[in-house]
C-alpha cells in the first residue's frame, strides 16, 4: 500500500495501490455450508468470500469477515480496484447486531451513502454474527454487479476488489450513513476467481437470505432539509471571548498564541484530542509511555499503519484531526520557503514584507538537517547513491535551511521539523508559551460546525462535542473569529455559515448534515473552494544492485531494535530522523514562459528499493475546485493536477530525467558509489508512470484565496489583505486556504510563516473602525529568545525520557 503522510481519509489507501497481487482459494463455510472463493489477509484477520450462479447475473453471495479491536471497528469491500467511483459495502458492530450499508465515493473523502434503491444486501442468518474477535456478515448482494467503472463485470474470469479495515466503529453505530473513521488496521487490493466461484447450488444458498432488517442496511439516506430534529438544542457557554480561533493545527496554534500575547482573551478550539501525553493523549508507546507515535521522528511516514492515528474522516484528502493538525501526522518535511515563493502574493505579502514573520517563526521552530546529537547521518545509502548520480549531472549540494533560495539543480540533506530528537511544530514550540498565559484557553474535542452571524457581524460559533452535544460560544463585543481548520476544512465552515457560491450552499441546505443555514437573502457570495491548488506527485521506484535491508520502520512503534533504541535514548541514531534521506529541486521553463519548480524526496523504506517522490510545485498553472457532499464531507469537484499542456510537459521532462540517468548509468558510478540503480518497471515512460501512479501531494492551498479582487464582484478572492473574509466585519482565515500560490517545497513551513504574519495583522485590526495595519511587525514584543528556548526545552525534556 502506498500511503502518503502519507495515508488519507477513510478508504484512501485503496486508491493508492498500483496493482492487485493475490488470487483466492476455495473455502467452505462451516456455519452455512456455502462454497466460496475466498481472499484472506491473515496478518489482520480480514477475509471476503464470493459465490455466483453458474450463469452469472447482477447478484452474488458474499461473506465479509472483519477483525474487531476490543469489540470495535468496521470493514469495507470495494467492488473494484480502488475507492473512487466504486460501489463500496461496509459493515460494523451495533451492539449485538451487524450494521451494514452501501457507499459511493467520488473523491478521496468519506464516501456518501449510495442512493440506488435497487441495490440491497440480504443477510443469511447462519453466517452472520459477532463474537469477541470479529464479525461475519454473509449476504446476497442483490443487483450489486453494475459493471463499468462502478463494479467488476459479472462475466469476467477474475474480479479485482479491495478492502479496508478500521479499529474504530463509526460515531453513530445505529446509522448506516454514519461517517467512517480512518482505515488504520489495513487496506489492500486483491483478485477473486469468479469462474471458480460459480456453483449449481447458488439458488439454494440464496434462498436462505432474508429481507434486510429495518434500518439495518438501508441504502438510501433520509431526505435532507438542512436541519435535523433529532439533534438536541445547543447550550450556551457562560464564558465569552475576545478572539475565538477555530482549529488547533500549525496556523491556529501560532495565531492563537501570538494574539494572546497582546492580552486579549483567546479561546483555541480543536476538534481532535491532544497529540502528546503531557497534554492528555492516551496513545503512549509501549516502550515509552511518555511518548506518543506522533512524537517520534522515524514514525512520521508510518503513522497510517498505526492503529488509532487521528486522521480526519470528512476531508477530501489527508488531514490530521488532533492538536497540531497535519503538522502532527505529516512526514516532518520543513522546507523554508524561497523568496520567489511569494512572487505572486499581493502587496504586503511579498518576501520583503513577510521576512520578519519568518524570522519570528525560525527563532522558535528553525528546522534542522542534522537531528542526531552525535552529528552523524544514519541509514545513508539512499543519500550517498543519489548524490553520486546527481553529482555526475552537475547538480550541487546545499543546506536548504541555510540556503532556502537555492532551488535549481541542487540537493540537500532533508530539512525536518525536529527538535531535541522529537517532532517539533507549533504544538511543541508555541503551545508552552500559550499555556503560561492566563488569558488563553484550549478546548479539545470540540468541532466547530459554523460561525454564527448577524448579517456581516460574527457573534460566535456553534460547536459539537464527540458525544454529539452542541454548544454556542459567544464573542465579546468587537471580538474576532479566526478560521484555521485547513484548506480542506475551513471551506466547509464557511459554506455551513452561508458564505460561498450558491451551488455549494444549496447542497448544505438540502443535505443530511444537520446544518441550518442563514436565510438565502443573507448569503455572502464568494468563490469558496475555487482556486484549489496542489502539488502533483508520482513515486519513482528504483531497484539497487547490490540489494540492501531497509530500516525496520514498521516495527518501530511496538518493538524497536534494542541498539536503535539505546542510541535514541542518547538523542542520536536513525530514530531521531524522519524517513526521507534527501531533498532535491530544479526548475524548468515551460513554453508559456513560466518557470516551474520540481521537487524530489528520496527515501529507502523497502528492501532493495530507493523511492523518489517527484512533485510539480511552484509555477504550476493547473487549478481545481473543492466541493461539499450532502453528508458534509469535502470532496474534489475538479482535480487540480496537470490540467495544462505546459504542466504536463515539464513534469514529464522531470520524470524522464531520472529514467535517463539510471539508464545511462546502469553500471556503478565510478569513484562515488558502490550501488547502481535501475527503474523497477522495464519500459516505463513518463506517460505510463503518470497515468498509473499520479496522486495528490497533499499540499493543498487556495480554497479561500487572499487578494484585492473581491469575490463578491466577480473577483477571485475570499479574504482581503488583512485575511478578513469579504462581506464580514470580523471573520478571518489564516490557514493554507488563503495562499494564492504553491511554494517550491512542502507547505508546512510556509503555512507557519504566513500564520505569523497574519497574527500580527489580525491583532492590529480594529473591528470598530475597520482599520488594519500595513506593518509586518508583531502587535506586541515577542518573548525573548532565551525565554522561548527554555519553555520549549522544558516541554521536550519532560517527554523524551526513553
Amino acid at each position: 500500500m502506498y500511503s502518503k503522510i502519507l495515508g488519507s481519509t477513510a478508504l484512501m489507501g485503496l486508491a493508492q495501490i498500483a496493482s492487485a497481487a493475490t488470487t483466492t482459494g476455495a473455502y467452505t463455510d462451516a456455519n452455512t455450508g456455502i462454497e466460496f472463493q475466498q481472499y484472506s489477509d491473515t496478518s489482520i484477520g480480514y477475509s471476503f468470500g464470493i459465490a455466483v450462479p453458474q450463469n452469472p447475473t447482477a447478484d452474488f453471495i458474499g461473506q465479509l469477515v472483519v477483525p474487531l479491536t476490543s469489540g470495535a471497528g468496521w470493514g469495507a469491500l470495494s467492488m473494484g480496484a480502488g475507492m473512487t467511483n466504486k460501489l463500496l459495502f461496509v459493515a460494523w458492530p451495533n451492539g449485538k447486531e451487524v450494521q451494514s450499508g452501501f457507499r459511493y465515493a467520488t473523491g478521496y473523502s468519506n464516501p456518501d451513502v449510495y442512493t440506488n434503491s435497487t441495490v440491497a444486501a440480504l443477510p443469511i442468518a447462519n453466517g452472520t454474527f459477532i463474537n469477541s474477535t470479529h464479525l461475519s456478515y454473509t449476504f446476497v448482494c442483490q443487483s450489486c454487479v453494475i459493471g463499468g467503472l462502478t463494479t467488476f463485470d459479472a462475466s469476467s474470469e477474475l474480479a479485482t476488489l479491495g478492502y479496508a479495515v478500521s479499529s474504530s466503529t463509526p460515531t453513530t453505530p445505529s446509522s448506516s450513513g454514519s461517517a467512517l473513521s480512518y482505515h488504520d488496521v489495513g487496506s489492500n487490493i486483491y483478485n477473486l476467481n469468479l469462474t471458480a466461484a460459480r456453483s449449481a447450488k447458488y439458488s439454494t444458498w440464496a434462498s436462505w437470505a432474508s429481507a434486510a432488517p429495518s434500518g439495518g442496511n438501508s441504502t438510501s439516506p433520509g431526505t435532507g432539509s438542512g436541519s435535523n430534529s433529532t439533534i438536541p438544542a445547543p447550550t450556551t457557554l457562560n464564558s465569552t471571548y475576545d478572539v475565538i480561533v477555530v482549529g488547533g493545527g500549525a496556523s491556529g496554534i501560532i495565531v492563537a498564541e501570538r494574539i494572546a500575547e497582546s492580552g486579549v482573551s483567546v479561546l483555541l478550539l480543536e476538534r481532535g484530542p491532544a497529540n502528546t501525553v503531557a497534554l492528555g493523549s492516551t496513545q503512549g508507546l509501549s516502550w515509552n509511555s511518555t511518548l506518543t507515535p506522533y512524537d517520534v521522528p522515524a514514525l512520521g511516514s508510518s503513522l497510517a499503519s498505526i492503529s488509532g492515528t487521528k486522521f480526519c474522516s470528512d476531508t477530501a484528502s489527508t488531514a490530521g484531526c488532533l492538536l497540531g493538525g497535519s503538522s502532527s501526522i505529516n512526514g516532518l518535511n520543513f522546507i523554508r520557503p524561497a523568496a520567489h515563493d511569494f512572487e505572486r502574493w499581493p502587496t504586503g505579502w511579498d518576501w520583503d514584507s513577510v521576512s520578519d514573520a519568518a524570522d519570528r517563526l525560525y527563532s522558535r521552530n528553525p528546522g534542522t538537517t542534522q537531528p542526531s546529537a552525535d552529528g552523524k547521518h544514519y541509514d545513508d545509502l539512499a543519500y550517498t547513491t543519489w548524490s553520486a548520480y546527481l553529482g555526475q549531472q552537475g547538480w550541487s549540494e546545499v543546506d536548504s535551511i541555510e540556503s532556502p533560495n537555492e532551488k535549481h539543480a541542487v540537493f540537500s540533506r532533508p530539512a525536518w521539523s525536529i527538535s531535541n530528537h522529537l517532532r517539533a511544530g507549533p504544538a511543541r514550540t508555541y503551545m508552552p508559551f500559550a499555556e503560561k498565559l492566563d488569558n488563553f484557553e484550549l478546548k479539545l474535542e470540540s468541532s466547530v460546525i459554523q460561525v454564527l452571524r448577524n448579517g456581516s457581524t460574527i457573534t460566535g460559533v456553534l460547536t459539537q462535542a464527540t458525544d454529539g452535544s452542541r454548544q454556542i460560544i459567544k464573542l465579546n463585543a468587537k471580538g474576532k473569529v479566526v478560521l484555521a481548520s485547513g484548506a480542506l476544512s475551513t471551506p466547509r465552515i464557511l459554506w455551513n455559515s452561508g458564505i460561498g457560491r450558491s451551488d455549494a450552499l444549496n447542497i448544505v441546505k438540502t443535505g443530511t448534515s444537520g446544518v441550518s443555514l442563514p436565510d438565502s437573502s443573507d448569503w455572502i457570495d464568494l468563490p469558496v473552494g475555487h482556486n484549489l491548488k496542489d502539488h502533483a506527485q508520482v513515486p519513482l521506484q528504483f531497484t539497487t544492485s547490490p540489494g540492501f535491508k531497509a530500516f525496520g520502520f514498521n516495527g518501530l512503534a511496538t518493538s524497536p531494535v534494542a541498539a536503535d533504541l539505546d542510541l535514541y535514548k542518547q538523542g542520536s541514531g536513525t530514530i531521531t530522523q524522519a524517513a526521507q534521506r534527501m531533498h532535491l529541486w530544479t526548475s524548468i521553463n515551460g513554453t508559456d514562459g513560466v518557470a516551474r519548480y520540481l521537487q524530489g524526496t528520496v527515501s529507502a523504506m523497502a528492501d532493495d528499493t530507493i523511492t523518489i517522490k517527484a512533485f510539480l510545485t511552484h509555477g504550476t498553472t493547473s487549478t481545481g475546485e473543492l466541493g461539499i457532499s450532502a453528508s458534509g464531507s469535502t470532496v474534489l469537484n475538479t482535480k487540480p493536477w496537470l490540467q495544462t499542456t505546459e504542466d504536463m510537459a515539464v513534469y514529464s521532462e522531470f520524470i524522464q530525467f531520472f529514467l535517463n540517468m539510471v539508464s545511462s548509468n546502469s553500471s556503478n558510478v565510478a569513484g562515488n558509489s558502490s550501488t547502481s540503480l535501475s527503474y523497477k518497471t522495464a519500459g516505463a515512460t513518463p506517460a505510463s508512470i503518470i497515468s498509473s501512479s499520479q496522486v495528490s501531494g497533499d499540499h493543498w492551498v487556495g480554497t479561500a484565496k487572499m487578494g484585492t479582487d473581491d469575490g463578491r464582484t466577480n473577483g477571485t478572492a475570499v479574504v482581503d489583505l488583512n485575511t478578513k473574509v469579504y462581506g464580514t466585519d470580523n471573520l478571518f482565515v489564516v490557514d493554507a486556504s488563503i495562499h494564492p500560490d504553491l511554494p517550491t517545497g512542502n507547505t508546512q513551513a510556509i503555512i507557519m510563516v504566513v500564520a505569523e504574519q497574519a497574527a500580527a495583522k489580525i491583532a492590529a485590526y480594529n473591528v470598530a473602525t475597520g482599520a488594519g495595519s500595513n506593518t509586518s511587525s508583531p502587535a506586541i514584543p515577542a518573548p525573548s529568545a532565551t525565554g522561548a528556548n527554555s519553555a520549549a526545552d522544558a516541554d521536550d525534556d519532560d517527554s523524551c525520557e526513553a
